[in-house]
């Protein structure tokens, strides 16, 4: 089929359905005539408020609903961040533990000063973060930080914390490790 022949089918298509469209429109006015008769202006401006209002409210809430939506999506998103964060904490943890017994077992001074380096490094990230280790020698046992795996008697010292056998670590006032200490009793 040529160009030529092609444009008065498009044409005679396209009137069709303008014609559907403008008899719709039309039966649609026709019907809404219909429904009016007998109705005043006034009640059919007070009719057409109405129903203006009621959209607008329907937006409202929805605009409210698609807020409290947002929030909660930011909220569940800092969450997952802070888990995440928290997940690769735990796992370097112990990095910092090896790197510590190496400290106390390396002789070579130089060489011990480079550990204490990647320590520092590694206390400075963590410091970023909000990661702080648990105070525990000399402190009076909380089973909220520690964990007690070693009890010796000590009346004097009794219920004070005489060894850290692992330290622990806290985030954001969460307990990330609890500390692994001997206690007197």
């Amino acid at each position: 089929m040529t160009d030529k022949e092609k444009r008065p089918a498009e044409e005679s298509v396209n009137a069709v359905a303008g014609n559907l469209t403008n008899a719709e429109t039309e039966a649609a006015a026709e019907a809404e005539a219909q429904d009016n008769k007998g109705i005043s202006g006034e009640e059919i401006i007070a009719k057409a408020v109405a129903e203006a209002e009621e959209f607008k409210s329907l937006a409202q809430r929805i605009q409210a609903d698609f807020d409290n939506y947002r929030k909660r999506n930011n909220e569940s998103v800092k969450q997952a961040r802070a888990e995440g964060n928290n997940e690769v904490i735990l796992n370097l943890l112990p990095v910092v533990d090896a790197v510590d017994i190496a400290l106390k077992v390396i002789p070579d001074e130089k060489s011990r000063e480079g550990v204490g380096l990647i320590l520092r490094q590694i206390q400075a990230l963590f410091g970023r973060y909000g990661v702080k280790e648990i105070e525990a020698e000399g402190q009076m046992f909380d089973p909220e930080l520690h964990n007690a795996v070693m009890q010796e008697e000590d009346p004097e010292n009794s219920g004070k914390i005489i060894e850290v056998l692992q330290k622990g670590y806290t985030r954001e006032g969460k307990v990330l490790r609890h500390a692994m200490v001997k206690v007197a009793k």
